[in-house]
């Protein structure tokens, strides 16, 4: 009888021992997807997310770069002024290539002469970035820390 007590309490120990160790465990943390960042960009850009529509591929990554992505959301107006591109590279590394790309871009449009006055500076308060596996090409405002807001945001949700 006291044999079976002894096996009986060491057993629930064990389950009580199991439990508490899977709790402890991290759990994996789902992949967030371009569009839900993009939804979070929306809320704190709004006025300028009206503006864009939501495009089918993204122009502002050229073809080599292309192969890289493994999920992308892109929405501009009709002269890619008002715009956001969040791309999901896959590795930081890529991320980072396409993160240069989009510099690359920016400080092309902030040159480009067919851009009326009021869109270089929608142009010039655009923010590129990365974090992690995700860069960014955000440009809803002509303020740059209404732009910045939305980076945070991003981030936030990375």
């Amino acid at each position: 009888m006291k044999n079976t007590k002894k096996y009986i309490s060491l057993a629930v120990s064990m389950v009580l021992i199991i439990t508490l160790l899977c709790s402890i465990v991290p759990t994996a943390h789902a992949e967030t997807s371009c569009s839900t960042l993009y939804g979070a960009v929306k809320k704190v850009c709004s006025s300028g997310a009206k503006k864009v529509s939501k495009k089918s591929t993204c122009t502002f990554v050229t073809y080599s770069n292309r192969k890289k992505v493994k999920d992308f959301y892109f929405a501009a107006d009709n002269e890619q002024v008002y715009c956001v591109c969040i791309v999901n590279a896959g590795s930081k590394k890529n991320a980072k290539a396409i993160k240069n790309e989009f510099a690359d871009t920016l400080k092309a449009n902030k040159k480009d002469s067919y851009l009326d006055s009021d869109q270089k500076k929608i142009v010039r308060a655009g923010k590129v970035g990365y974090s992690g596996n995700y860069a960014w090409y955000v440009s809803l405002s002509d303020s740059s820390f209404t732009n910045m807001k939305a980076v945070r945001a991003l981030k936030k949700k990375i």
